[in-house]
């Protein structure tokens, strides 16, 4: 199965338990003869609900493509963001990871969302600075926090924390938390064929 991502937008209504894309866009993908009767449904957790997503299957001579938005990853309950603003939230503050995860919980909603969670997040983004690094044209210096190191980390770990949260920063902004996760999602996945997380 390929996959295709979008940064489109999709749909979640308060009153249904299935999110999809825009009607907008798959009435232009539907007219232009692109998508199959079939749809590839995933779970999503969003604001203390469970979400089907539904993604649209593009006809492709050889192989079903699914059209995927760029806010979910795969295997993964929560959108792409949660996990970007708990790392950039843990390195940012004093907090500890249970603290910050009961803080991600809060914020957005959710049944469960575990410190582990988060741990295992921070570990796939370090191991992916030097890729997100090129990833990212924005100069996020003026908007990021100063890094608040552990005592058990190396000053070479604390380097590699600096470094993704200067890139991670912008997610704590309410504003911009979102787009930017979706949009680096988006780049990460065009450029390595890998998504973020």
């Amino acid at each position: 199965m390929i996959v295709t991502l979008t940064l489109e937008k999709i749909n979640i209504k308060k009153d249904d338990y299935r999110c999809t894309f825009s009607t907008e866009t798959l009435n232009e993908l539907s007219s232009a003869g692109l998508i199959r009767k079939r749809k590839k449904i995933y779970k999503l957790q969003i604001n203390n609900r469970e979400l089907q997503l539904e993604c649209p299957l593009l006809k492709h001579p050889n192989e079903n493509v699914v059209l995927w938005p760029a806010s979910k990853v795969p295997y993964r309950k929560y959108p792409v963001y949660i996990y970007l603003f708990a790392v950039a939230l843990y390195l940012s503050n004093d907090l500890s990871m249970r603290s910050v995860a009961a803080k991600v919980r809060q914020q957005f909603g959710l049944a469960k969302f575990s410190h582990s969670t988060l741990c295992r997040a921070l570990q796939k983004l370090k191991e992916k600075i030097p890729e997100l690094v090129s990833l990212t044209d924005i100069n996020t210096a003026a908007e990021t926090p100063p890094i608040i190191p552990r005592k058990n980390w190396s000053p070479s770990r604390q380097e590699q924390y600096r470094r993704l949260l200067n890139i991670l920063a912008p997610v704590l902004n309410k504003s911009k938390t979102i787009c930017y996760s979706s949009l680096l999602n988006y780049r990460c996945y065009n450029k390595t064929m890998k998504f973020l997380l």
